[in-house]
């Protein structure tokens, strides 16, 4: 029954309390819940007690109090978190038990306040503490329980300094009788100063210092007056009023691409050649042959020459001798190792052809690198021809039979061949225009089978060098 009635009574409640608040006003600054707060003030409201309660002396005995019991009283939170903190309330209720008498219900409580941290604040409170009575012996005496409570409510940020609140209470304290639980239904409405707000500083979510409310650009960070960078319309990061090219994009402090003289992409800073366009690195023509010679100053840019022009110099007989030194510019030089850098037509001299092919009368000690003596005559006439010759260059190429390990006859041809052209280094002949080749076995000119065939396959070969 008291149940039913506690319900109907709180619509009737909360009506009354929103009808006689500020629902309509709106909200100082859009005032919040804020760390660190205090808050102090007093509430009204009405206790709705059972008859089941437990509040007597038992030297008096018990009588059931009134339905409701008017309820006034102050309270006082620290709220260190802007969604909630501690509170504790006192308050009296003074009312009548059955025969009329007069009692006063009172009590002293704390409770966690855990709220929503918006300008309407919805809240749930859970706690603990007194609750009594105080009558005279023609009521029920006196006495103190211990009371658990619950609730729901809500606050109204109206002011940084005001809060207004509505409350409804779940009170489970003793029950009469042998064990279990009464429960007491309260609703209260009550207004609360606010110690202790600041002023929160105007929200500025692009960090340009233009806040929200006056930046028409409030994501983008601009350090204008309305907060919107300035007009860039080609995007380069140089506003309009600053570049003296605003059609043009170009990443430099007035806005301009760097000067082009040559059009070709390479800015003058860069190009080598700022006045021949080339799409090249350094701005300046290739050098499709390599010589040297820039395409746009070479008048032969498909032939390599080692020519200012890039061109290379006549030759009328195509023997490769630029005509400027070509002693026979109309006759090609013959290529056979002597006197080719004249340019002009010859044959090897017979003093010189002499001494080219198989050299007969070289002997070296059996199996060593070792010159006998009696070679020693013909090596001086090579050595006088050479001399006479300057212009002939000589490959001296060593061959042996093919008795014994490859790699030992290798060795054995290269030695009796350097043999040879130490000789000749040995009497004046620059080493420069010796050569030295160990061939071994590999290019027999007779039968290996036969001693007669070995002997001709040991021997020592001049061969001229062509330039």
């Amino acid at each position: 029954m008291h149940t039913s009635r506690a319900l109907r009574a709180l619509p009737v409640a909360l009506a009354l309390w929103l009808a006689i608040s500020p629902a309509g006003v709106r909200a100082e600054n859009e005032v919040k819940p804020q760390r660190n707060l205090f808050e102090i003030g007093l509430y009204l409201g009405a206790l709705l007690p059972t008859d089941q309660h437990e509040l007597y002396q038992l030297s008096v005995g018990h009588q059931p109090l009134a339905d409701a019991a008017f309820h006034i009283g102050g309270r006082l939170a620290y709220l260190p978190w802007s969604y909630g903190g501690i509170e504790i309330e006192g308050g009296a209720m003074p009312t009548k038990v059955q025969n009329d008498a007069s009692a006063t219900l009172f009590t002293f409580r704390g409770h966690v306040l855990v709220q929503y941290p918006a300008i309407v604040s919805p809240f749930v409170v859970v706690g603990g503490g007194l609750l009594g009575v105080s009558s005279g012996t023609d009521a029920v005496g006196d006495d103190i329980d211990f009371a658990f409570h619950l609730g729901i409510g809500v606050k109204f940020y109206v002011a940084s300094w005001l809060v207004l609140r509505v409350d409804a209470r779940q009170n489970i304290s003793g029950k009469l009788g042998p064990g279990g639980r009464d429960s007491l239904f309260e609703f209260l409405g009550g207004a609360s100063f606010i110690l202790g707000w600041k002023k929160p500083k105007p929200k500025d979510t692009d960090g340009d210092g233009v806040i929200d409310k006056h930046d028409q650009c409030p994501n983008v960070p601009a350090k204008t007056a309305n907060g919107c960078p300035p007009p860039d319309t080609d995007k380069d990061g140089v506003p309009d009023d600053k570049d003296k090219c605003p059609k043009v994009p170009a990443n430099t402090p007035d806005g301009c691409p760097p000067p082009d003289t040559d059009g070709d992409g390479v800015i003058d800073a860069k190009d080598k050649c700022p006045k021949i366009a080339a799409k090249t690195p350094d701005g300046c023509p290739g050098d499709s042959d390599g010589d040297g010679v820039r395409d746009d100053k070479d008048k032969c840019p498909k032939v390599p020459a080692k020519t200012p022009d890039g061109c290379p110099p006549p030759d009328r007989d195509k023997d490769g001798i630029p005509d400027a030194q070509d002693k026979c510019p109309d006759q090609p030089e013959t290529k056979n190792g002597f006197q080719d850098e004249d340019g002009c037509p010859d044959t090897v001299p017979k003093k010189v052809k002499r001494f080219t092919g198989t050299i007969k009368g070289i002997y070296f000690a059996s199996g060593k690198a070792k010159i006998r003596r009696a070679s020693f005559r013909l090596l001086n006439r090579a050595v006088k021809v050479l001399n006479e010759f300057k212009s002939v260059r000589l490959k001296i190429r060593g061959h042996t039979d093919s008795r014994g390990k490859l790699d030992m006859n290798m060795k054995l041809s290269l030695a009796r061949a350097q043999a040879v052209v130490d000789y000749f280094t040995g009497k004046g002949v620059d080493k420069a225009r010796l050569l030295v080749e160990g061939v071994g076995p590999q290019e027999p000119v007779a039968d290996n089978k036969t001693a007669k065939g070995r002997a001709k396959n040991r021997r020592i070969e001049f061969k001229i060098i062509l330039k």
